[in-house]
């Protein structure tokens, strides 16, 4: 299929030669199945290690750490056309996208020179342990502790909705190094091997068709040189962690697809101009997105802006998933078989839209973030 986003970004990195890599993906069966709602749920050690041989990690980051050197908007262009592409995304969201960014701009030289270069070539996974049964959108109240213990801390608790758990390598971790009390000032953040004795990793099934993660940390003993910036200074962190997290590029590839797939199963005048509308929007979003990433570049608080691409795009995936459904029919909830629209993709995807405005924050923080850093602002 001919992709209707952007066509060239740097050389050797076409749509092209994406949608090849789609192909071999798919050939070797490491793709994303039609049965999964969506790509950023979607995950394979092989596909993570054929984009850093592909050379498509960290095409922004700094050659000194493996990286590509380019501006940061490539990498959003790319970003796009992977999940164009339906390719699976989860580790790269998390290990590339999120985490290595965060690491760039809060760890030390030393650190980042330790894992960049390992994510970059597509060897090192992380995973994300930041929200719990008791502290999902409220993450000051987390209570999964780190007690300091000599050269060491000691680490109890648990976590949920860890994407990529079950293929990652190493744990972002939040934890509560201040007393029970201390909220937003007593939070850390530490970089946790996975296989570290106490860590028990067990994977649940998603609505959407993928897998999520849960952590159980028991006694669990981390370097105390293993800490991102300061004890008790995590919060920063994890608020400017979250703002590269918002920044959905890939799901505007994800959300032209599947416009572009629907396009002739629609022939009425009217369905057809509310797909051209929901298109418009999803260039709309796509900018909100670039705004985010040019701040994030720039050194700037981004936190509103981020809060906006995360908020366009996860309402527009729910229009139109339930769009499809009312202009395709019944037909759009076959999951299998003859009737099947889509051979199924356009079913999980309905399903997999559920989520979207939960994950990665849910909608009401969204727009209280963008009303109180921008609001008053503009007036």
């Amino acid at each position: 299929m001919t992709s209707t986003v952007e066509p060239t970004f740097v050389p050797g990195r076409t749509a092209d030669d994406i949608a090849r890599l789609a192909e071999e993906f798919a050939a070797h069966g490491c793709g994303v199945p039609p049965t999964q709602g969506s790509p950023s749920d979607a995950d394979s050690r092989a596909a993570y290690a054929a984009y850093g041989q592909a050379g498509l990690i960290g095409l922004h980051w700094p050659v000194r750490f493996g990286g590509g050197g380019h501006d940061p908007m490539v990498t959003f262009a790319v970003e796009e056309q992977m999940g164009y592409h339906w390719l699976p995304m989860s580790s790269y969201l998390l290990s590339v996208k999120t985490i290595g960014n965060a690491l760039l701009q809060y760890a030390t030289e030393a650190m980042c020179a330790e894992f960049i270069p390992r994510i970059a070539s597509g060897e090192l996974i992380f995973c994300q342990g930041f929200s719990e049964p008791e502290a999902g959108t409220d993450l000051g109240s987390l209570r999964t502790t780190a007690r300091r213990d000599g050269d060491r801390y000691i680490v109890n608790g648990r976590k949920i909705w860890t994407s990529s758990a079950e293929h990652a390598d190493w744990v972002y971790l939040a934890v509560r190094t201040g007393s029970a009390e201390s909220r937003h000032r007593g939070l850390s953040v530490f970089l946790v091997d996975i296989h570290t004795p106490g860590i028990v990793v067990d994977v649940h099934r998603t609505l959407g068709g993928g897998t999520i993660g849960e952590l159980t940390l028991t006694d669990v003993a981390v370097p105390a040189d293993q800490v991102v910036g300061e004890i008790d200074g995590g919060w920063q962190i994890l608020m400017g962690t979250l703002d590269y997290e918002r920044v959905t590029s890939e799901k505007v590839g994800v959300m032209l697809r599947l416009l572009d797939e629907l396009d002739p199963l629609v022939t009425d005048r009217a369905g057809r101009q509310t797909l051209g509308r929901i298109r418009g929007d999803a260039h709309i979003a796509r900018e909100h997105g670039r705004r985010a990433t040019a701040r994030l570049a720039d050194g700037i608080d981004a936190s509103a802006e981020s809060s906006m691409a995360k908020l366009s795009i996860a309402l527009l995936m729910q229009e139109l998933a339930a769009t499809a459904v009312e202009l395709v029919g019944p037909r759009a909830l076959v999951e299998s078989g003859p009737g099947a629209v889509l051979d199924g993709k356009l079913a999980a995807f309905a399903r997999a839209a559920v989520a979207t405005t939960i994950a990665g924050g849910v909608s009401d923080i969204q727009r209280k973030n963008i009303s109180r850093r921008r609001v008053g602002s503009w007036s």
